[in-house]
C-alpha cells in the first residue's frame, strides 16, 4: 500500500495551560470533519512519508462541506 502525505487546514484552540486542542479539519475534498475526542498526543516521525512533528490520534465525523 503506497503512503502519501496530505496536509489539511486545522482548527484548533489553545488552552490556558498551553496545550494545543484540534477541534475540526477539512478534507482535500472540501468535507469538514468535527473532533470528537482526541485519544492520543505523542511526538512522531512519519517513517514512510518523511517528516516528524506531533502526531494526534482522534475520532472525528463528518459534519458537511466547506
Amino acid at each position: 500500500m503506497e503512503s502519501s502525505k496530505v496536509y489539511v487546514n486545522v482548527m484548533a484552540e489553545f488552552t490556558n495551560d498551553g496545550r494545543l486542542l484540534p477541534r475540526s479539519f477539512i478534507w482535500k475534498d472540501g468535507h469538514v470533519y468535527e473532533i470528537q475526542k482526541v485519544t492520543d498526543v505523542r511526538r512522531a516521525a512519519s517513517l514512510k512519508a518523511g517528516g516528524a512533528g506531533i502526531r494526534y490520534t482522534c475520532i472525528s465525523y463528518k459534519i458537511g462541506r466547506a
